[in-house]
């Protein structure tokens, strides 16, 4: 439970007193291996990520790469002295010419990028099984994607600190959806806090990168700054994970047993409509000064509720 102005943000069991409120459910098991495999493969045809910049390197790819190559879409032809490249030559395209000048064909190379995880899994990732739950499986995925179109893909973890053990370096070998939702499924929430994410974002390849930043947000927004500041060469798309029983599942009236999941505090506190509007409010209000802060520094979250919708994600990108 870190939330702003003092309202507590995790929300375990209601009852006594009349409450109305039903017990949220727990993270239920994820599906089969193989059943988990074919839905990936199905959603990976859906996915597709758009660029807002022209990556520069040399790996071969699908995306519009920045300067001109020797493969890639054909752009326009060129004369020989501003692009001195005879291996180019357009043998027709200079027969043309009427003042005999030699003309080279100039393309758009598709070069390849690294796409990145980077998930929080602090122990308020733990609640209704967030972290081996939607947040795994939105990872499986975009390792998927990324060797569908021909990326490389990195996953790093933290909480208070790294989490080198659950990291991946940049890899495009096969079979790397089904790893990731290993990992993660294995590894617990736990910790106070996430100062690790800021260090992670250091690992990330000192060129510019497509970071999915994966996390509940509830820390300090000081703490939400330092991650984007981190993250400042790349393109990020934060991914709020949020659970509807945090508000909707809350009673009007009853005894409700609140607890910290990353310090192990409980409270009960007795709630009623007037303290159930102040709760929903604030709420509201950290989401929006999160969007907000995600929009100064030209990023378009994503929010997930409850479960991961890949139709809807794909949606959310293509739309970026």
């Amino acid at each position: 439970m870190r939330g702003a102005g003092g309202v507590i943000t995790r929300f375990l069991r209601g009852g006594g007193g009349g409450a109305t409120g039903a017990t949220p459910a727990r993270g239920t098991p994820g599906p089969s291996p193989a059943a988990g495999s074919e839905a990936r493969r199905e959603a990976v045809g859906q996915l597709a990520y758009a660029l807002r910049w022209r990556p520069r390197g040399v790996h071969p790819g699908g995306h519009a790469g920045a300067g001109e190559g020797g493969e890639g879409a054909f752009r326009r032809h060129a004369e020989l002295l501003r692009s001195p490249d005879p291996r180019r030559l357009d043998v027709l395209a200079s027969l043309r010419d009427p003042f005999g000048g030699l003309h080279v064909r100039q393309f758009s190379p598709r070069r390849a990028i690294t796409v990145a995880a980077l998930v929080d899994t602090s122990g308020s990732m733990g609640f209704n099984a967030t972290l081996p739950g939607p947040a795994a499986e939105l990872c499986a995925l975009l390792a998927d994607a990324a060797q569908a179109m021909g990326d490389s893909f990195a996953l790093l973890a933290a909480g208070p600190a790294a989490r080198p053990e659950l990291d991946l370096p940049p890899t495009r070998r096969r079979g790397l959806g089904a790893e990731v939702l290993r990992r993660l499924r294995g590894a617990p929430a736990a910790g106070t806090g996430s100062d690790g994410l800021a260090e992670a974002a250091g690992r990330l390849p000192a060129r510019r990168s497509l970071v999915f930043l994966i996390s509940d947000f509830l820390m300090p927004e000081e703490a939400v700054e330092r991650v984007l500041a981190a993250l400042w060469r790349h393109e990020v798309v934060p991914v709020v994970l949020r659970d509807s029983a945090t508000q909707a599942g809350l009673p009007r009236w009853g005894l409700v047993d609140l607890a910290d999941l990353e310090t192990g505090r409980s409270r009960l506190v007795l709630l009623r409509p007037a303290l159930r509007a102040r709760w929903q409010r604030a709420a509201a209000e950290r989401r929006a000064a999160l969007e907000a802060r995600f929009r100064r520094h030209g990023a378009r979250p994503f929010e997930l509720v409850d479960r991961f919708d890949p139709e809807a994600f794909a949606r959310h990108l293509l739309g970026g």
